[in-house]
């Protein structure tokens, strides 16, 4: 699991505006921090090319807000031409796509250098098709954190509807399906009998596009996490989940309960990119079906989101409604990275809603 170390290196505010380089330097030394060295000399390429004869630089903006991440954008873009066989010499410095990386040749300067010509080149060639991908926002949707929205679910008995906002390609939407730790899990999974969330730019992860560009996101040398993704995927080819196209806010506000099941609301690593207006309208709408929460139509807001003030650890947050004295109170059910890796569970609650037998 790749994770920076903690505090490494500082980050600036998501609405600062600098300049693309600093931008990409960044990002460049949290890849190697975090064990990326190809994703990091994709970024170091761009940057020492900004001045260069072939007008780098013309595709990308000379600034940009931090929190957009263009770094991250830029190796998503470098990433999907290799897959899509526009740059088969960036392919074969993939580890992803089975290339050896420029650190571990047999002359990793030489190795280097040509990684290098080779992202310019590939973005020089496809100019417009870059600076389209750098429009969108990147959608990781990282399945390792399923592995925390199963130990919640774990705790439940009987039917579950179970919701996402924020949830990209509603890969996690699948949860029951995927892997999990079941020395970490109370039980066996329920059935769940509904899958939908929303996000503003959804991906279909059924089409040969979308999982290209699911696939996209994956740093170059993560080659858990591409295994876990393709794994994934061929769960979401058999189990339909539901993505609308809608904010997360208006997606809450239009939930319901149904007696007899429990409804499940879900949301991982997206909570900081959400205005305060939005947090609000959102808790508005939790409390609205918190108060109408019985114990025949129970309500579970789990969340695995960053700890205040340590982006680099996450904890699982679990509230339940129930219709019974101490609803709603949020209980810390584990830690661990961001993907989901190192879980410790922290013996908050073993059984925050009472767990009822399947029938």
């Amino acid at each position: 699991m790749m994770t920076a170390p903690r505090g490494w290196p500082a980050m600036m505010r998501d609405d600062e505006v600098v300049p693309l380089e600093s931008q990409l330097d960044w990002q460049e030394r949290y890849c190697r921090a975090a064990g990326s060295p190809t994703s990091a000399e994709i970024l170091r390429a761009v940057i020492d090319d900004l001045d260069g004869p072939r007008a780098l630089a013309s595709v990308l903006p000379t600034h940009t807000r931090f929190g957009d991440l263009i770094g991250l954008r830029i190796m998503a873009a470098v990433h999907l031409l290799a897959i899509e066989r526009l740059a088969p010499s960036v392919a074969i410095f993939a580890p992803t796509l089975g290339g050896v990386a420029p650190s571990r040749g047999t002359n990793p300067d030489r190795a280097t250098s040509e990684f290098h010509e080779a992202v310019v080149e590939a973005i020089t060639v496809n100019a417009e098709m870059v600076a389209t991908a750098i429009t969108e926002v990147p959608q990781t949707n990282e399945v390792g954190r399923s592995r925390l929205l199963r130990i919640a679910l774990s705790m439940i008995g009987g039917d579950v509807r179970l919701f996402e906002f924020g949830a990209s390609a509603g890969l996690n939407l699948r949860a029951d399906h995927l892997p999990g730790e079941p020395t970490l899990e109370s039980g066996p999974m329920p059935r769940v009998i509904e899958r939908r969330g929303c996000d503003l730019n959804p991906i279909d992860p059924t089409t040969t596009p979308g999982r290209a560009r699911l696939t996209s996101y994956v740093w170059m040398d993560d080659i858990d996490r591409f295994e876990r993704l393709r794994g994934a995927l061929r769960v979401a080819a058999e189990i339909p989940a539901s993505v609308v196209t809608q904010d997360a806010a208006g997606f809450v506000s239009g939930l319901e309960l149904n007696a007899g099941s429990t409804t499940v609301l879900w949301h991982s690593s997206m909570w900081g990119y959400l205005p305060e207006s939005t947090r609000a309208r959102i808790h508005e709408g939790i409390e609205r079906l918190g108060g109408a929460a019985s114990s025949e139509s129970p309500l579970w807001h789990v969340a695995w989101e960053p700890i205040a003030d340590d982006r680099d650890r996450h904890e699982l947050t679990v509230q339940v409604w129930n219709g019974t004295p101490g609803s709603g109170v949020a209980r810390t059910l584990a830690t661990g990275t961001t993907h989901g890796g190192q879980i410790t569970l922290t013996g908050g609650d073993s059984d925050p809603g009472g767990r009822q037998a399947s029938e």
